[in-house]
């Protein structure tokens, strides 16, 4: 279980807790992380680069390394016990400030803080059986889940998978506990940056919060505690720091999650996970006099174009000769596209950069 890096016990009068805040305190703990890049000297250019460089040019790039100017825990806890969600107009409402000011936050403020894409139309996320035939085409090894066959697990993952979904599940995730087992949200939030999805990761954080604040008894942490502070550093500055608390530094993801090297045989990234290293996702800074949406829109079309010419829009990671065939066995066949894939979806079509599904 994660530590605890600040704890939260409100004394105003002003603060009222959600009906079902849990007890006080609430804590800060070591979950979603802001992404380390720095690659351990001794695993430097032995595999693990590909996947790092990939998480650092893909368009969760700045949800898992945005961090805000200030982060106050205090601010963050409040709004977390005292959070509701608003049905009407689908928001979350509470307080910072020791109940003086009243904030909110909804999926559009989300995308917009965490400069996440916005696409005509979004993609729906793939369904848990798609994600589970993608681990499969990855190498997952199901000898090694014993008796949690049912699971996806990233102890029966190569060395490059593992580190790959360790390090974006901690960076865009809630659990304080062992990191191992994959929730269903994981593996969309993993399966949909691989197959290219044009999703709107806002809707689906925003949602995942929402089911969290939902529960019966809310957790002891703040979920979420980095998108958060981000939403109110960018859209409600002046009560941030109206009533601040002394700030802490958000918690940075552990150079222990660098690991096993991947071997030469296992599966790597896919071509066009590599287009994305070449053409990194770019959006600028909230703070920048610019269009965002067409900052977006123009890498994409590029980006797109290139998938395209390169492989067709299938998804087929390979490392030196090895492909993955639609059937979920690695071959030995020539450095070109996939014949088999699914149907694309209505709306949809493989130009766009998506791998159907």
């Amino acid at each position: 279980m994660a530590a605890s890096l600040f704890t939260y016990s409100s004394t105003s009068r002003r603060v009222i807790p959600a009906p079902n805040s849990p007890p006080l305190p609430i804590h800060i703990k070591a979950t979603n992380v802001v992404f380390n890049p720095d690659i351990p000297e001794v695993h430097r250019g032995l595999g693990l680069d590909d996947f790092v460089n990939f998480l650092a040019s893909c368009r969760l790039r700045y949800a898992i390394s945005d961090v805000p100017s200030e982060f106050f825990p205090e601010q963050v806890c409040e709004f977390y016990y005292t959070a509701t969600v608003n049905e009407e107009n689908n928001a979350i409402t509470g307080t910072i400030g020791h109940g003086r000011h009243s904030v909110f936050i909804t999926a559009e403020l989300l995308s917009a803080a965490l400069r996440l894409p916005i696409f005509e139309p979004f993609s729906e996320p793939p369904s848990i059986e798609r994600c589970k035939r993608m681990f499969d085409q990855l190498g997952y090894d199901h000898s090694k889940a014993g008796t949690r066959s049912a699971l996806i697990l990233r102890q029966c993952m190569t060395p490059g998978w593992k580190f790959f979904t360790g390090a974006l599940c901690k960076c865009v995730g809630h659990k304080s506990r062992s990191g191992d087992q994959l929730s269903n949200y994981e593996q969309q939030v993993v399966c949909s940056l691989l197959l290219n999805k044009r999703l709107d990761y806002g809707a689906l954080f925003f949602d995942q919060l929402v089911q969290l604040l939902r529960e019966n008894v809310r957790a002891d942490h703040v979920p979420f505690p980095r998108w958060i502070a981000l939403v109110f550093d960018k859209f409600f500055a002046a009560a941030y720091f109206s009533h601040s608390g002394n700030p802490i530094q958000c918690p940075r993801m552990s150079v222990r999650m660098y690991q096993d090297d991947p071997l030469d045989t296992d599966i790597g990234i896919s071509d066009r996970m590599r287009e994305w290293i070449a053409n990194p996702y770019i959006v600028p800074s909230l703070t920048a006099d610019t269009d965002e949406g067409g900052a977006d829109g123009n890498h994409m079309d590029h980006a797109d174009q290139e998938v395209e010419h390169h492989d067709g829009g299938h998804f087929s990671p390979q490392l030196s000769h090895h492909i993955i065939s639609d059937t979920g066995k690695a071959s030995s066949a020539p450095k070109d596209s996939m014949n088999q894939g699914e149907q694309p979806s209505q709306g949809e079509h493989p130009s766009q950069g998506e791998h159907p599904s």
